[in-house]
């Protein structure tokens, strides 16, 4: 019998181990966590230490915290949010129901019979998809704030709002009459949070603050009334998210999340040993993903989304969620599924991220490949996600308004007399931007297609200062294919890889920030002294004069 401290410093070797290996194979290092997790149980670890199970949980809500922080509410007001949740669960119960109750009908899978009212308890398990896995995904290519970001993840928070729902209707009891002071202790909550940002310090007290208001304020605070923690700890981080601090919070707070979701990815991997049976049915219902992802891509055109958004938002949905495995547990609990459809879920919702993730880490390259074809879903109004098609006179182009991006467009106004745009996906930044007279317009500056249409005759220049190196790079990408190229291309770069796939994109010029951080700070210092010392001197001169 292995010991709590053995068993975690296992799985915290396995996970190191295997995440390598699979992100040097060009896979997200998730891959390897939840094949970490099946490794753990074929070697007969199948529960975790002191640390794994409560480290699983933490991580998943210090993710919808940082959900949060960025979420704007009233997207969710919107068709594309509301209206493509709600129709796509439906279709999605009735057709993933239907296939599980053909397999069960035909008997591929001998293991139980499947009612009907089973079957379709299994669809609505498997319709949801994996805000863990979106989140990881989008934020690994830079894309939380993108439009297609936005979409995705007000749709993922609309099936939380759903699960909630389902969980309080399956406890077959309603919250506490304490859950009537939600609003009240919300409204208090966020009133003390802003004015504690407002004097807080930039170290350990805001990490600390972090864990605060997603785990106790909010997770403890809504399941003491009855609510799903998950929800408060969301509810908490958007109410804290509009705060000025709120980036700098999400930022402090996410070396933590990616540590803590690398116990969950175990934990999934970990969930159960499969027969030859299940596994077999549990690749079977891979078959309805592509079919799921498909289901967005033309109900997002049809709201009239343009395609592209809609193939991003798609690919980075198409897959089964953890929350599966919850609802699982309860329909085990009412008796509708067996213990061995449990193992099928969750080698179906383990299978499912590998399934996605190559295909997410390619996404774009995959859309370049058949948009002629996906473009034909396009509808011929006007679409809320289209992009500028002309960009005047301008003679240099900002891609991204961060500090970086800010800091440029300053320095080459003057050098460039105004002539100059920037672009920037996070509709707020634009608007923002545009209230103080900047020449701003919103776009997607990783669309191909963006580049391929847009008239810029006068461009000399184009600076990537994106916040994230892939965003920067998908960019670089996309450029290298625009024709009779007469634009220089600059970008930062950290890192001797990083700054290699920029070049090997067809960047002109990389900003190594490390290696030309020291010389610029030490050439700027020397710049203030010469300038002290010829104001001393012209103040010298000056009293001289006076005295004469």
């Amino acid at each position: 019998m292995l010991e709590l401290w053995t068993i975690d410093a296992i799985w915290i070797t396995v996970a190191f181990v295997l995440g390598m290996l699979a992100k040097r194979i060009n896979l997200p290092p998730l891959i390897g966590f939840l094949a970490g997790g099946f490794v753990l149980n074929l070697a007969g670890i199948t529960e975790g230490g002191m640390a794994l199970d409560v480290v699983a949980e933490l991580g998943v809500m210090l993710l919808l915290f940082t959900i949060g922080l960025k979420l704007n509410v009233k997207s969710l007001l919107t068709k594309e949010i509301w209206l493509t949740t709600s129709l796509h669960m439906v279709l999605s119960v009735l057709m993933i129901g239907s296939f599980v109750f053909a397999i069960s009908w035909i008997g591929l899978y001998s293991g139980t019979d499947m009612s009907l009212e089973s079957s379709m308890f299994i669809g609505f398990a498997l319709s949801f998809s994996s805000t863990v896995f979106a989140v990881k995904i989008l934020e690994d290519k830079g894309e939380m704030t993108s439009f297609h970001g936005r979409v995705s993840i007000g749709i993922l928070v609309l099936q939380d709002v759903i699960a909630v729902i389902f969980l309080t209707v399956s406890k077959g009891m309603l919250p506490t009459i304490w859950v009537l002071g939600i609003p009240f202790y919300l409204y208090i909550i966020r009133w003390i949070f802003i004015k504690i940002l407002d004097v807080i310090d930039h170290g350990e007290l805001l990490t600390l603050f972090g864990f605060f208001a997603a785990f106790v304020s909010g997770a403890i605070a809504f399941e003491l009334v009855g609510l799903k923690p998950d929800l408060g700890a969301l509810i908490v981080g958007a109410l804290v998210g509009t705060h000025p601090r709120s980036k700098e919070l999400a930022k402090q707070m996410l070396s933590f999340k990616d540590f803590f979701l690398i116990a969950f990815f175990l934990n999934i991997g970990m969930s159960g040993l499969p027969t030859v049976n299940s596994l077999f049915v549990a690749l079977i219902l891979l078959v309805a993903i592509p079919i799921k992802g498909t289901l967005f891509v033309v109900l997002l055109t049809r709201m009239n989304l343009r395609a592209r958004t809609a193939w991003h938002t798609s690919l980075s949905l198409s897959n089964y969620s953890e929350f599966g495995l919850i609802t699982g547990a309860i329909g085990l609990k009412l008796g509708l599924i067996s213990n061995q459809w449990m193992v099928i879920l969750a080698l179906a919702v383990s299978f499912s991220f590998l399934l996605a993730s190559p295909f997410n880490t390619i996404s774009h390259q995959l859309f370049d490949k058949f948009k002629y074809l996906l473009m034909k879903l396009n509808t011929k109004r006007n679409h809320p996600d289209d992009e500028p098609v002309d960009l005047g006179d301008a003679r240099a182009i900002i891609c991204g308004m961060g500090h970086v991006g800010r800091a440029a467009y300053h320095q080459l106004s003057g050098d460039f007399n105004n002539k100059i745009i920037s672009i920037d996906y996070d509709k707020d930044v634009v608007a923002k931007f545009l209230e103080s007279n900047k020449n701003i317009v919103w776009g997607d500056s990783t669309d191909s297609i963006f580049w391929q249409n847009v008239r810029m005759p006068n461009v000399e220049f184009i600076l990537l200062t994106m916040d994230d190196h892939n965003s920067n790079l998908n960019t670089a990408r996309s450029l290298s294919n625009c024709k009779n190229r007469k634009f220089s291309v600059a970008a930062p770069g950290h890192y001797i890889d990083e700054i290699t796939e920029l070049k090997e994109a067809g960047v002109s010029f990389v900003y190594n920030y490390y290696s030309r951080a020291g010389a610029e700070f030490a050439s700027s210092f020397l710049n203030f002294v010469e300038n002290r010392q010829e104001d001393k001197l012209r103040d010298k001169s000056l009293v001289n004069l006076n005295q004469e």
